[in-house]
Order: structure tokens, then sequence, then C-alpha cells
């Protein structure tokens, strides 16, 4: 697919993408939006089937902002990792 742009968002768009190819970078930022989309459905069907208690819920919550949580660029670590 050819998409046409301006040329400071093509600009922009080279420069965000790095090494990598420009649509390996689009393609890349499509399928992470379209996964936290489907986590966000698959959230909300948890709460209509279910009645987790408070307890619960913060649980989950907590392990939801941890799986959405930036990651550390490649080679650095995470905290506490050895």
């Amino acid at each position: 697919m050819t998409a046409r742009c301006a040329d400071e968002d093509r600009v922009a768009g080279k420069k965000a993408a790095g090494a990598r190819p420009v649509s390996t970078w689009v393609t890349d930022l499509i399928e992470k939006h379209l996964d936290e989309a489907e986590l966000e459905r698959v959230w909300e069907a948890y709460y209509a089937d279910l009645t987790p208690s408070e307890s619960e819920k913060r649980e989950a919550e907590e392990s939801v902002a941890r799986l959405l949580a930036p990651r550390p660029k490649e080679g650095g670590r995470r905290r506490g990792a050895a």
C-alpha cells in the first residue's frame, strides 16, 4: 500500500522509524494499537461476565498496568533484574 503525505510528515516518519524501513515501523505501530484494542475488549468482557471482588479488580488492574508499561530499550535492564 502506498500513502501520500506532506513532506514534513514523511520526514517525521523516517526519523521515527530510525534504521527500520518506514513500512515496518508503521506496521508495528498499527499492530500495537490493535493489540491494545483487543486487550481492552477482553477486559470489558471480563467485567461484564464476572463480578470480581475489589481486591481481584485491583490485582487485575495492576497486572494490566504492568503489561502496558513501556518496555526498556533493547540492551537495557528492567529494574530489579540481575
